[in-house]
């Protein structure tokens, strides 16, 4: 019953989603998920190469970014689902199942019904889950706020109850994690060591640490085809232009009064200084029932006494620092940072961290204080931030709509400078692709076959060069390399010449061992139920 009230909270996040079309949004989802729906139907699986990213001359999107959102979209997809309806029941859901995951941990942690219920509310009605839905579009960092709560879960019934299973449930959500949004995962790794530490600490569970190691182990081999690349494969593309420019993060820093104050609203962007077009707010009600704990507990002299809150405090007034101006030169003693552009991303694991908290408060009350209590935040709170839950601009296409002409080719070009291979000098907004004497027979995402006849020595294809491209004529094997603008380039020959993108061995290497993993951890966890059975 409790749970179903949960679901029934969530609805006014998502409702307004529930009609024919897509709303505006900020970054180009909808266009990944077309080009992931390519890869699974062309068997190109794990997916690596998008064929029409960058003026359709094809990036390796899908080797660097993750994919688990688009793979549950494509769940969808394979039902019948359209994919503008897919994409919308992706962040329906990561809305919902949010707030259940937080509901069964804060309630596990603080032992209440009361604190599952409130903290899932702070969860879901955060400005800053708003923005990242309605206004970003932030498809992967919507869904990590499913696995921020899962991880720490799995981990407390480990500790509670040291059952293999959850050790297990653990190391599948931080893989899942990761492959969805590696981006997260950084964000979330600070807090994820500090309270593992915490924890084993506090509860002096040392013999759990072998354990914990080698899930460590199993869960980097599940991740491995996608990570290896990332780290083998990362010097061909050129990341150095997320960093630069409008993406320098030291434009995008968050003052206090923005962060604990502003009500503003908008559908633009973060833009340098403190004229943001989005909130960037942590959220009235998430920091004043977490004021509202503190003072109490101060009151009762029991601060002291709550550990586990007073740690989720340090942690919060610690990612407070990192967004604020003056943490620039921390940043600046750790180059890696850079990549995360944007400062108030950290708001993610903020929120997550509030909401945790300020179930601490359920402790704190009486029984009656306790409705009162949680009734009030349920109201305020649907007056205040409901009113984000909604479009900017909505659209009633069809994927036919965004699929084909002008749309279409608007989307080749979004974010082409993301995952461009560096095989030439040109810039990454390229020219057109120039004429050759060869006629396109068919196109997949992983193999392109034309008909080439010319008298040229050499012969280049509208196609970026990247490792792993294979050329095919009459069954034999030709060499590939990148020319001058960085196009794949072969030995003139007359006949059909058949490209196919294939794994290097690094990726081979990465599909491997995941396999082998993933095999291993199905292997454990029906091991574990059928122990617990007998």
């Amino acid at each position: 019953m409790i749970i179903l009230l949960v679901v029934l909270v969530t609805i006014p996040t998502f409702y307004r989603m529930l009609r024919v079309g897509i709303y505006s949004m900020q970054d180009f989802h909808f266009f990944r998920l077309f080009e992931f729906d390519k890869c699974i139907k062309d068997l190109q699986i794990p997916c690596r190469w998008s064929p029409d990213v960058g003026l359709s001359f094809g990036e390796p999107l899908f080797n660097f970014y993750g994919q688990l959102s688009y793979a549950f979209g494509e769940i969808f997809a394979l039902f019948g689902f359209s994919l503008i309806a897919s994409l919308k029941l992706v962040f329906i859901a990561s809305l919902v199942l949010s707030a259940i995951s937080m509901f069964y941990l804060a309630k596990h942690l603080w032992k209440s019904n009361f604190a599952g219920f409130l903290s899932a509310i702070i969860y879901l009605y955060a400005p800053y889950r708003a923005v990242d839905v309605w206004v970003r579009g932030a498809l992967p960092e919507s869904v990590s706020f499913v696995f921020y709560p899962l991880i720490i879960l799995f981990f407390e019934k480990y500790l509670a109850k040291q059952k293999k299973t959850d050790l297990l449930l653990f190391g599948l959500s931080v893989s899942a994690l990761v492959v969805n949004h590696n981006l997260s995962f950084v964000l979330f790794l600070p807090f994820l060591v500090i309270w593992l530490i915490f924890r084993l600490i506090a509860k002096k569970a040392w013999k759990l640490i072998p354990g914990l190691l080698l899930t460590a182990v199993l869960s980097a081999g599940l991740i491995a085809f996608y990570v290896l690349p990332v780290v083998a494969e990362s010097k061909y593309i050129t990341l150095e232009s997320t960093i630069v420019g409008y993406f320098d993060f030291k434009g995008h820093f968050v003052g206090i009064r923005q962060l604990f104050l502003s009500n503003n609203w908008g559908y633009g962007g973060s833009v340098f200084g403190p004229a943001d077009g989005l909130n960037l707010s942590i959220g009235f009600v998430q920091w004043a029932i977490v004021l509202l704990t503190t003072i109490i507990l101060v009151i009762k002299k029991q601060l002291h006494k709550n550990k586990s809150f007073l740690i989720l405090l340090l942690i919060f007034l610690v990612l407070v620092g990192l967004i604020h101006g003056k943490s620039v030169v921390f940043w600046q003693l750790i180059p890696q940072m850079a990549y995360i552009q944007f400062p108030w991303r950290f708001l993610g694991i903020i929120v997550f961290t509030l909401a945790l908290a300020s179930g601490a408060i359920m402790q704190t009350l009486g029984k009656k204080y306790r409705y009162f209590v949680l009734v009030l935040t349920l109201i305020v709170s649907l007056f205040v931030n409901q009113k984000y839950f909604q479009e900017d601009i909505w659209y009633t296409y069809t994927d036919a709509d965004l699929t084909t002409g002008e749309a279409l080719t608007m989307q080749t070009r979004a974010s082409i400078g993301d995952y461009w291979p560096n095989f030439s000098g040109i810039s990454v907004d390229p020219a057109p692709a120039d004429t050759i004497f060869a006629k396109l027979i068919s196109k997949k995402s992983n193999e392109v076959i034309y008909e080439v006849a010319t008298t040229d020595e050499q012969i280049s294809f509208p196609i970026n060069y990247f490792p792993g491209w294979t050329a095919y004529s009459q069954g034999k094997k030709i060499e590939t390399r990148p020319d001058s603008e960085g196009k794949i380039r072969i030995n003139a020959v007359n006949g059909q010449v058949v490209l196919k993108f294939t794994n290097t061995k690094v990726r081979t290497i990465g599909n491997i061992i995941s396999l082998i993993s993933l095999v291993g951890f199905v292997s454990l966890l029906i091991k574990s139920n059928l122990k617990k059975e007998k």
